[in-house]
């Protein structure tokens, strides 16, 4: 997987399918806190991802990351929460800065997942 592609695309979810980084963070957030059922290593992987992004977005200016998890855990489904998420994701910079933070966190992502 090119990190140039990925910058185009989004973050890869499999099937060669690409979301935002928003929409990535919301998806951890859902599996760190609602989904039950899944895998306690998706849901570890999902902490992980979660820990790693909001402290990178609070490293470089964003303030609201206590707020957007509370959310996330609460389920709250909102414009505000889908802002929150944009903001948090735009403070840790491009997708390819954002790929970056997720590999840090010990989380690897494969294009055709």
């Amino acid at each position: 997987m090119g990190l140039d592609r990925c910058n185009e695309d989004g973050v890869p979810v499999g099937n060669g399918r690409y979301i935002s980084p928003a929409e990535f963070l919301l998806m951890a957030g859902f599996l760190t806190y609602r989904a039950s059922a899944a895998s306690i290593d998706a849901r570890m992987a999902a902490r992980r991802i979660l820990d790693a992004v909001l402290g990178a977005a609070t490293a470089h200016g964003f303030a609201h990351a206590d707020a957007l998890e509370s959310m996330m855990a609460s389920a709250e489904k909102s414009t505000r929460v889908r802002r929150l998420a944009e903001g948090a994701t735009a403070a840790v910079g491009d997708t390819v800065a954002y790929l970056q933070v997720i590999r840090g966190a010990g989380v690897t992502l494969e294009a055709g997942a």
